[in-house]
């Protein structure tokens, strides 16, 4: 792994996901991305693990990133409203090692692909913390739009960060895949 030629896939998650998910540990830098407390021990319980396990295992819309065929993340549509066609993306790489090589950016696509095919949604959106290039970066590579930021809506490390809401059109989405491949 390590470029962006991985062949990136989403699956569902299976038991022994627990052992590959303990064995990536947790990464402070990237949890301080999502809003958590940097000085997390490194490592990963094996009770941590099925804990994480059970709660993808009874998600109805959450997948295992596979690349190369190997557990390398996440990603979950939270909130799924069926009658405003509406969901929140939420999507986690697991490992600093990860990052940078396109795997996320490969990911939300094919979510995206779920979620405005069979899924029928005419929206999804996220929040990402201001501070988080990296991430809105790929998110805007994918056809995200900045909508508005919630101010200081989340206190990291001590320090309040503002949040990004962003947000992709079932139209949009398709009209950037009608003109690249995913």
């Amino acid at each position: 792994m390590g470029t962006t030629d991985a062949t990136v896939h989403l699956r569902p998650v299976t038991q022994s996901d627990a052992d590959a998910r303990a064995a990536l540990g947790i990464s402070a830098n990237i949890n301080r991305m999502y809003g958590a407390v940097t000085s997390t021990a490194p490592r990963m319980s094996p009770d941590q693990a099925q804990r994480w396990l059970h709660r993808l295992q009874t998600h109805p819309h959450a997948w295992i990133i596979a690349a190369d065929d190997t557990l390398v993340g996440e990603v979950r549509l939270d909130d799924l409203n069926p009658v405003d066609r509406r969901a929140r993306l939420a999507i986690g790489l697991y490992h600093d090692s990860h990052l940078g090589h396109g795997i996320g950016r490969k990911a939300i696509n094919l979510v995206l692909a779920q979620a405005f095919g069979p899924l029928g949604l005419h929206r999804v959106d996220l929040r990402v913390l201001a501070c988080n290039l990296r991430a809105i970066r790929c998110y805007q590579s994918c056809g995200f739009v900045h909508e508005g930021i919630e101010r200081q809506s989340a206190c990291v490390d001590g320090n309040w960060q503002d949040d990004w809401i962003m947000s992709i059109l079932e139209h949009e989405f398709h009209g950037l895949i009608a003109n690249t491949t995913i």
